[in-house]
């Protein structure tokens, strides 16, 4: 009897409790709309009647926190489907939330380490040749690497497409940057505050990309050099002409966002009416910067558009989504790949070899094709 006595009063105790527990007028509830924006209408009036709104704060970004841990793991898993070449860049980190094995984290404990800050390199017999460039950078061993072999009849064709512009290519810069980096000659444009930069857009990309650079790789003689291969062919050179999204604030910031660079790929094949004739008048500017580590300031005067150095862009094309081809391999890049070539004489091809790397003469400065991991080649 005793027993149920207590257990009666201990359900009117509680009840009186839950009677009691009332709203609060004028409670002011925090806005956690920007937490969690995919329905803050529902949300406000879900927690508008509780006396302690932090208390569904910490269960609705526990829940959110959840569901992108959910996505963050399976595009991890997804990413790294060869644990022999593909690491992250935070390997103990990452690596544990996406649950890869111990194992797994140490071997990329080692490799980091025996790499050290090398600096890497195109001969294929070196340490850090570009079968090995993972060393250098986990990231070069991801799934989405560029160049590729792009290949006519295996290409998606796209029957509706926007027009690819590249508008203010007439524009000159205030000054040019050359520079021998030791890997390549890079001419990197300074403009003037407020001054209208080359602009592409249209074709595959969704906003505008302001251009940045452009640089080379090239062979040590006409049958090679380009780092995309066209229907089973190297040309003897390839431009690389970069481009940021104008989203962002610099190349910089841009090239670690999944939408940040697009790069406009041109092969260059020899001209063959005269080996002493000069297509490219820019090229002279060569010959400053033959040491590796070297610059060379083109003053206003001697400036050049971006048009005098690719002419029309009215061209065919390829495009995919892939990597820098360099370390750290990002894979943030939209490839753009003319199908028609620029044309270069056998001396201008001279003023690039003359070129000097820190291991000798530069040349064959190209990385090696990379797979397709089944990914989607579109021509335009």
């Amino acid at each position: 009897m005793h027993l149920f006595q207590w257990q009666g009063q201990l359900i009117l105790l509680n009840f009186l409790m839950f009677m009691s527990w009332r709203p609060c007028r004028g409670l002011n509830v925090p806005n956690y709309g920007s937490t969690f924006r995919a329905n803050p209408t529902r949300r406000t009036e879900s927690f508008a009647g509780r006396r302690e709104p932090v208390y569904y704060e910490d269960e609705y970004e526990a829940a959110a926190t959840r569901a992108v841990s959910q996505e963050v793991r399976r595009a991890k898993l997804s990413a790294i489907s060869n644990p022999d070449f593909y690491f992250p860049p935070d390997p103990e980190a990452d690596l544990a939330e996406a649950n890869i094995p111990v194992p797994v984290i140490e071997k990329q404990k080692s490799r980091q380490a025996a790499a050290g800050g090398a600096e890497f390199s195109y001969n294929p017999k070196d340490k850090n040749g570009p079968s090995h460039w993972y060393r250098i950078d986990a990231r070069c061993g991801g799934r989405y690497q560029s160049p590729i072999l792009l290949n006519t009849s295996s290409a998606h064709l796209v029957s509706r497409k926007r027009p690819l512009r590249l508008d203010g290519q007439t524009n000159l810069p205030d000054t040019i940057l050359l520079q021998n980096d030791g890997h390549s000659a890079k001419f990197t444009y300074r403009w003037r505050i407020g001054a209208d930069r080359p602009v592409l857009r249209g074709g595959p990309l969704k906003t505008k990309y302001l251009f940045d650079q452009f640089h080379f790789h090239w062979g040590s003689n006409s049958s090679v050099g380009s780092e995309h291969v066209y229907d089973y062919q190297r040309y003897p050179m390839e431009i690389h002409l970069v481009f940021y999204n104008g989203l962002y604030e610099s190349f910089q910031q841009a090239r670690e966002q999944v939408d940040g660079i697009a790069v406009v790929g041109l092969f260059y094949e020899i001209y063959q009416h005269s080996v002493d004739e000069q297509l490219n008048t820019w090229t002279r500017f060569l010959r400053n910067v033959i040491e590796p580590n070297s610059e060379f300031t083109i003053p206003f005067i001697d400036t050049f558009p971006l048009y005098e150095v690719i002419g029309d862009v009215e061209w065919p094309y390829f495009s995919y989504e892939g990597s820098l081809t360099t370390p750290p391999c990002l894979e943030t890049v939209t490839w753009i790949v003319a199908t028609k070539p620029l044309l270069v004489t056998e001396k201008e091809m001279r003023q690039f070899r003359q070129l000097v790397a820190p291991s000798g003469p530069m040349v064959n400065n190209f990385r090696p094709v990379q797979k397709l991991n089944h990914r989607r080649v579109f021509l335009y």
